[in-house]
């Protein structure tokens, strides 16, 4: 590996020797050729320099040599000194060092990883560069100027000419002159009148006429340091466990998700570090969540420091990590692990069908060999021996049974005196610690790939030392030609039984098929089951009713009733659509659903790594799945690809999800969300869309809801005649109800919302827009507040644009947009044009043919293009001109794009148009573009369309960065589209709502609302407050009127109406209160009294003034007796007594006895005494109203005093004559009546 590889990663910090850059004498410059090459030694295979390593030779911590590093120069350049070359700017914003190749002339191009105070390159010692190129340059002052020369073999100079740059062999005195920019330069020669600097373009590095700067980096001697083995790296994110950046990685891959059994979350993935590959410096960082999602704390369980944090081609990887928890709360991590240099892909070396275990004694040992490539790994020269008590293993030489070498716990090498042994980190001057699985160890493991499992007592806090599996689960096995058997990333299982189990899969020269690897003794010892019997490549597993279920990538699943044994033969999953070209995840949910075992499974769905939806599958009695719900996690084209998922403590569902090609987001999603209507445990939760309707069928008779609030939903309930019956909710208000289903005792809650809302702002005689998909009108807008239209339209005349449809598929039935925004800009000159557009989020978007695929047409780095006129007339081919490659179009039905080599036929001939200008007619078969005829016609700067034609419709190329989507990179051209338009216009202030196709338009139009009037208590003054649409309010006194609609009687009440008016912005508003008018009550006068006969019974009767009722009261009768003597007359005297309300009343009548001692009645016995037979006053009529008499203010109490009565009572006027004969006839009976008197009590 060249010296120029060696340099610090960003963020370092080294003091120059001295305080100052060293300036190097000749035998300074041998010193550092003698380091350059020892560093150089000992980057390169062992085989190349110790074809059978000792252990005594390696550098310990008290004789590393001297390291060299990549300084940035910022004042005189060094004669001889040794230089990097970098650019300053280019147009995907990545910087490239000038290197050249042995046997090459052209000046070619590495990214730089780090550029600041020193350099770090991006390895590029990869296939055909391997060992052949270098970044080094040695300038040396001639007269005039600086000669360049190439550190390669062949030792190339730089040449500038007319136009171009290359490596000559003749030298060529060049100026270097230093720019006013601290730390730039310009490398120039000038020939004739004209200077010509060294530049880089989009095409490479080239020459041209404007001044260019470049960056210098000197090559340095600095002191060696030592980094510490493993990564103590930790810190805190918020919401997102992997947040780009985190730990230091801008790329993350692979996620794996559990929930420990307190609660907590553990997340973990690879580390990607400044690439997406997947080898090449890979790193297993951790996070942890305590707080269900919101807050993480990341570590590195995993980590090896062969190279700095960045693409190495001949680092280690930890890859594809899986997780879980045992039930005696044991965590499992899993992984791959690459040796340096060794992947199925990325790095240079594919690995060995080998299992790195070889059977020596009886038994099988990790064998160890001089050079880390596979091709010359034929026989191994060490293994390693049995861990003794200290924690290290012997490594025994198979020439002579010797022991040079110890290996520790994480096989870090150490010496004869078990001293720890050093060599450098692959990208900087430092060094690190040895390991069997670094390429610049002495001594290398099988290049072969590995299952490296750790352990973790205290929630992922620390880590055991790793047990590498390959022993347990790759021996034994002759015929095994597997060139790997690694793990199904995402999730293990701790079955019920205790036995935790992981998905692997081998890969021959392409996907083999899965099995699971197993412990019964939490993790001592490990079996492998048997291979499914179909290509299946990663897999999921997951146990549900006493089965195991496998989900695989290629498809289907099989069942185990052994704990992963043996499987079934495949099995289909009608009702899932999953996308069979990437990783799956899944779980059994902790409740029943539907009353069923549930399995949740995690993919992309349809033909793509994009649309992830979560799907619900319920295992029947048989043990076949039926897949009753779906969940859209990404829609429309949106990324997904591996995934992860977890049961929170809340029942709710993590989710980890790769969201682009090397970044992953994680969200919490409720289970009524992903099972949307159905059952979970006890409870069902359904979201009832507003004016809509929700549609179930239950197998028992629906009851119980007749007490929720019907203003928000009403449930309907068919009986279908068959044993079910058909439930429909419909919403009418937001809101939410619950109750209690009596038959099967589900607790329901039941949302009602818009499904989709759309907040509409207008002003009176305002109109806005909309385009429907749908025009099933759900709910009318009130017409005193909003008018809405629904009419047919052209999308031009809406767009203003011709429109073209996106989509997901072939079919591109998806937004609509103006094909404005699929113009590409065309920047640069004929043959060497760099086409870009502005994607939706606002990237910059190169048409890039080099990518991963070329059905991904679009990236963030430019290449140059040049147009071939095509055989069609009016046609072009766009062809990369560094490449070949010609973008072509898929004509047979996929419409999509891809990229072709330069014999294609005509499927790479494309039509380009541009926008017409003013007044133009377009006079093409897209409105509002003209066709380019002929290249002369593309300008710099200009915007244009790059169309293929298939029959008569135009697909054209569309901005986007997607890896998942082909379709994302297209467009579909449909001039005569049509569409359904809502227009919604204001009438008045007010909110009403309108519904069509599902959505929700919530209109407001703006102004003063009609008013809220405020009364006084007794509604002689009210106020009236406007309420403005913006939040303020004015309020206003109104004038009062009252009028008296019923006038109130003695038992009924009366109304009054009181009218509040207010003139406000012309327009006047009213209000009305009623109020009551008690009744009066009856007015009672003073009671009548009438008697019995004989005087044993009387009643008394009141007569109300205002009405004429009357009333009568029963009266409690006494009487008294004075017997009469021969001279005196006797008496009785009769008291009635009566209550009327709360006065008493009484009336007495008095009968005489004639005395005994005469025959005749004396004097007056004929006539009775006084005024008896004058009732006094008004008595026949009580005074006053309310029910009580007005003298004596008591209720129903007679006015006026004491007066005589007779049993009729009789009134003032009765004849003298009626008197006496009355009194004659009492005579004749031997008695007279002298007095009746009453009275109140």
């Amino acid at each position: 590996m060249p010296v120029g590889e060696l340099s610090v990663p960003v963020g370092s910090s080294h003091k120059k020797q001295g305080g100052e850059r060293m300036k190097k004498t000749k035998w300074r410059r041998l010193m550092s050729a003698a380091a350059s090459a020892f560093m150089l030694t000992s980057m390169l295979p062992m085989y190349a320099s110790a074809a059978d390593p000792d252990g005594s030779s390696a550098p310990t911590e008290d004789n590393l040599p001297v390291s060299v590093e990549y300084q940035k120069v910022t004042d005189t350049l060094t004669d001889g000194g040794t230089f990097t070359i970098v650019s300053s700017d280019s147009s995907d914003k990545d910087l490239r060092i000038v290197h050249l190749t042995n046997g090459t002339t052209k000046l070619d191009r590495c990214r730089v990883n780090t550029a600041g105070d020193t350099l770090t390159p991006t390895d590029c010692e990869m296939s055909q560069y391997a060992g052949t190129h270098a970044h080094a340059w040695t300038i040396s002052a001639v007269a005039d100027g600086y000669t360049v020369k190439s550190e390669t073999a062949n030792g190339g100079y730089i040449n500038i000419n007319a136009g171009s740059a290359q490596a000559g062999t003749e030298a060529q005195t060049l100026r270097i002159e230093e720019t006013a920019e601290d730390g730039l330069y310009t490398i120039s020669r000038t020939i004739g009148d004209t200077t010509y600097y060294l530049a880089y373009t989009s095409s490479g590095w080239s020459a041209g006429t404007e001044a260019y700067p470049v960056y210098l980096y000197e090559e340095t001697e600095v002191q060696a340091e030592i980094l510490p083995n493993g990564s103590t790296a930790t810190g805190t994110t918020q919401d997102q466990p992997f947040a780009a950046g985190t730990g230091g990685s801008a790329n993350f891959r692979i996620p794996s998700l559990i929930t420990l059994d307190d609660g907590s979350l553990l997340a973990a993935i690879d580390a990607r570090w400044n690439h997406a590959g997947d080898a090449c410096a890979l790193d297993t960082i951790l996070s942890k969540s305590e707080d269900g999602g919101k807050t993480w704390t990341y570590s590195f369980p995993n980590y090896f420091n062969d190279s700095t944090d960045a693409k190495h081609s001949y680092a280690t990887a930890f890859i594809d990590p899986a997780m879980i928890q045992g039930n005696d709360g044991t965590i499992y991590l899993l992984a791959d692990l690459f040796p340096g240099g060794v992947a199925l892909n990325t790095a240079p070396k594919a690995p060995l069908a080998k299992s790195g275990y070889e059977e020596i004694g009886g038994e099988y040992r990790l064998v160890l060999y001089a050079s880390p490539l596979p091709e010359n790994q034929a026989a191994y020269t060490h293994y390693v021996g049995d861990f003794g008590a200290d924690g290290f293993a012997p490594v025994i030489d198979t020439e002579d049974s010797g022991t040079d070498y110890y290996v520790d716990q994480w096989y870090y090498l150490y010496n004869a005196n078990k001293e720890k042994i050093y060599c450098a980190q692959l990208g900087s001057s430092k060094y690190v610690q040895q390991n069997v699985f670094y390429y610049n160890a002495d001594l290398h493991v099988t290049a072969a790939t590995y299952l490296w499992l750790v352990t973790s007592t205290d929630g992922g806090e620390t880590w055991s030392a790793p047990s590498i599996l390959n022993e347990q689960v790759r021996t034994g096995d002759s015929s095994d030609t597997a060139k790997f058997y690694g793990v199904g990333p995402g999730r293990g299982l701790a079955m019920s039984t205790g036995r935790i189990v992981f998905p692997c899969y081998t890969f021959y020269n392409a996907d083999g098929n899965s099995s699971v690897i197993y412990s019964d003794d939490n993790g001592k010892t490990w079996e492998r089951g048997e291979g499914l019997s179909w290509q299946t490549s990663e897999a999921t597993v997951v146990e549900a009713d006493g089965r195991l279920y496998m989900f695989a990538r290629h498809g289907g699943y099989a069942v185990s009733t052994d704990g992963g044994e043996t499987w079934s033969e495949r099995q289909n999953t009608p009702g899932a659509n999953i996308h069979t070209g990437c990783q799956i995840n899944a779980i059994v949910y902790s409740k029943l659903i539907d009353g069923k075992t549930a399995i949740l499974l995690s993919c992309p769905t349809g033909g793509s790594r994009a649309n992830g939806k979560i799907y619900t599958g319920l295992v029947q009695e048989n043990g076949s799945i039926n897949w009753e719900y779906d969940y859209s996690v990404t829609a429309n084209g949106g990324y997904y690809a591996y995934s992860c998922l977890t049961e929170l403590a809340d029942g709710s569902v993590g989710l980890l999800y790769e969201n682009a090609g090397s970044s992953a987001l994680y969200k919490n999603i409720p289970i009524a969300d992903i099972a949307s209507g159905a059952s979970v445990g006890n409870e069902r939760v359904l979201n009832v869309p507003l004016y809509g309707e929700y549609s179930m069928t239950v197998y028992e008779d629906f009851a119980g809801y007749d007490e929720i609030d019907a203003d928000i939903l009403d449930i309907s309930v068919t009986d279908n005649g068959n044993g079910s019956y058909t439930v429909i909710f419909t919403g009418k208000k937001e809101g939410t109800v619950s109750f209690t289903e009596t038959n099967s005792g589900i607790e329901y809650t039941v949302t009602v919302a818009p499904g989709e809302l759309v907040n509409v702002s207008l002003e009176a005689g305002q109109s806005q827009s909309f385009i429907l998909t749908d025009d099933t009108v759900g709910q009318e807008a009130d017409p005193d507040i909003a008018e809405a239209e629904i009419t047919s339209a052209l999308y031009s005349d809406i767009l203003g644009d011709c429109p073209g449809s996106l989509g997901t598929d072939s079919s591109y039935t998806g937004e609509v947009v103006g094909l404005e925004n699929a113009l590409y800009t065309f920047t640069g000159s004929d043959g060497n044009w760099v086409i870009s557009n502005t994607d939706s989020k606002g990237t910059q978007v190169y048409l890039n043919l080099n990518g991963s695929s070329g059905k991904y047409p679009g990236g963030t780095s430019s290449t140059a293009f040049g147009l071939i006129a095509g055989s069609r007339e009016g046609t072009f081919k766009l062809r990369d001109t560094s490449t070949g490659r010609h973008l072509h179009f898929y004509r047979d039905g996929q419409n999509i794009f891809d990229r072709c080599g330069n014999s294609c036929g005509t499927a790479d001939e494309m039509e380009i148009f541009r926008p017409a200008a003013d007044g133009e007619t377009s006079g093409s078969a897209i409105p509002g573009y003209v066709q380019v005829t002929d290249a002369s016609e593309i300008t710099d700067g200009g915007k244009y369309l790059i169309t293929a034609k298939v029959d008569d419709t135009y697909y054209a190329l569309y901005p986007s960065t997607s890896t998942g989507s082909a379709y994302a990179h297209v467009i579909k051209i449909e001039p005569d589209k049509e569409c359904i338009q809502l227009a919604i216009t204001g009438v008045a202030p007010g909110t009403t709502d309108f519904m069509a196709g599902g959505v929700v338009y919530r209109i407001t139009v703006s102004g003063y609302l009609a008013p809220v009037f405020t009364w006084a208590e007794d509604y002689t003054s009210a106020t009236a407050t406007f309420n403005h649409t913006d939040g303020s309010s004015q309020t206003v006194n109104c004038t009062v009127s009252s009028r008296t609609e019923i006038e109130a009687g003695c038992t009924s009440d009366g109304k009054m109406i009181y009218t509040a008016s207010v003139e406000f912005n012309g327009k006047t508003y009213t209000d009305t209160r009623e109020a009551v008018i008690p009744s009066s009550g009856h007015s009672y006068g003073e009671p009548v009294f009438q008697w019995s006969e004989d005087h044993s019974a009387c009643t008394a009767s009141v007569t109300c003034s205002e009405c004429g009722d009357s009333k009568a009261y029963e009266c409690e009768v006494t009487s008294e007796t004075t017997e009469a003597t021969a001279t005196t007359d006797g008496a009785t005297v009769y008291t009635a007594t009566v209550t009327i309300g709360e006065t008493a009343y009484s009336d007495t009548f008095t009968v005489t006895i004639p005395a005994t001692g005469t025959d005749k009645p004396s004097g007056d016995t004929d006539k009775p005494s006084g005024d008896t037979d004058k009732p006094s006053g008004d008595s026949d009529k009580p005074a006053g109203g309310n029910d009580k008499p007005a003298a004596g203010g008591g209720a129903d109490k007679p006015s006026g005093g004491n007066g005589s009565g007779s049993s009729d009572t009789p009134k003032t006027g009765d004849s003298f004559g009626s008197a006496f004969a009355y009194l004659l006839a009492l005579a004749a009976c031997g008695a007279v009546i002298i007095r009746m008197r009453r009275h109140r009590a």
